[in-house]
């Protein structure tokens, strides 16, 4: 993207924050998120002026988790040192693998080295709460290399304080899907899964949700808001908000979102109101994407039904498959019922 696109575009993100901010003034901000495309392409002074306007507009929580998204072919020492003082506290670094022809098969512009000195430019810039995104299933991928990537990560110095550990699904219609991959079998793939949890708990990572991984005190807030179903409001070309029973999404056409200059009646799609039947299944399948799962008290609380009456053939199903349990309260995956959720998750889909 040129300058002068990059500044239409934060002109517009500005007009968008300033007309939806008024409807929200008796709201904390708790946590916030700057994802991808690829934000760190904005300059550090860009960055500083977007924390800026969310400040003026938003009451903030002073301990608010402001996370960043970096690529690391697109940051040098400088924009992290801008992005920290502009009050960036959180990193999320795409590091992928560690192996150069994962990373060319991904089409990703950087190499390990890259990584690791963005890395360690960071951690010199002040940031102590850094999580490293990587990936299993890739084209190419071995056991060996894989679990290669993983012990990488793990003797970075320091050590991360987050890792996410995506599986990669090939989307139909994109390139992937039209290209002949060699891709990992399932065996390897629930292998791969399995070691990840075993290696990073020697570590002290403990797992709280399906992918992420963390050291005590620094899961992420912002994910799990997403998990509880937390309001939340999106800015930008695609963002979606969840506010109560509605949910809406931005348009994700930029030159209409340029154009609109911050009308939301010209830029909003999709809003629908949640029936409480939505809002039920949500609870679910986003609620057991945590290790600690849910609360059976607050899914009565939240929907008035009891939660046996609603979904209890599911769950009989899966406890006597031991995939699902039932313990204080809580309902929650077992290690069994984590490697297949994807199916179990589906189930809850009345």
């Amino acid at each position: 993207a040129t300058e002068q696109t990059r500044e239409a575009y934060m002109a517009a993100l500005f007009a968008e924050i300033g007309g939806r901010a008024k409807d929200y003034s008796d709201r904390t901000v708790t946590s916030i998120f700057i994802g991808g495309g690829t934000p760190s392409l904005l300059s550090g002074e860009q960055i500083g002026q977007l924390m800026d306007r969310i400040r003026e507009q938003f009451a903030m929580a002073q301990d608010a988790e402001i996370t960043m998204e970096v690529n690391p072919g697109t940051a040098s020492a400088e924009k992290l040192r801008n992005f920290y003082t502009a009050g960036i506290n959180r990193l999320s670094i795409g590091m992928q693998s560690a192996q150069a022809e994962e990373l060319k098969n991904l089409g990703r512009i950087h190499d390990f080295e890259g990584f690791c000195q963005v890395y360690r430019e960071a951690v010199e810039a002040g940031f102590t709460n850094i999580n490293v995104d990587i990936m299993s299933g890739l084209p190419g991928q071995t056991l060996a290399s894989y679990r290669d990537t993983l012990e990488k990560v793990l003797h970075l110095e320091p050590m991360p304080q987050h890792i996410s550990a995506y599986s990669l699904i090939v989307e139909p219609g994109t390139p992937f899907a039209e290209q002949k991959l060699d891709l990992p079998d399932e065996d390897t793939e629930r292998e791969m899964y399995a070691r990840t949890a075993e290696i990073l708990a020697e570590y002290g990572f403990f797992q709280y949700e399906i992918s992420n991984y963390a050291k005590p005190g620094f899961a992420c807030r912002h994910n799990i808001g997403y998990w509880k179903r937390t309001d939340y409001l999106g800015f930008g070309p695609s963002a979606a908000s969840l506010f109560g029973n509605r949910r809406w999404t931005n348009t994700a056409d930029r030159s209409l979102y340029l154009k609109a200059c911050g009308a939301l009646e010209k830029i909003r799609e999709d809003e629908e109101i949640l029936s409480q039947q939505d809002a039920m299944e949500e609870f679910m399948f986003l609620g057991l994407r945590m290790t600690q799962g849910i609360s059976t008290a607050g899914f009565e609380e939240q929907f008035g039904k009891e939660i046996h009456a609603v979904y209890g053939g599911v769950l009989k199903k899966y406890e006597a498959m031991h995939l699902l349990q039932e313990h204080s309260g809580r309902l929650a995956l077992t290690r069994d019922g984590i490697s297949v959720s994807n199916v179990i998750l589906a189930d809850f889909l009345l």
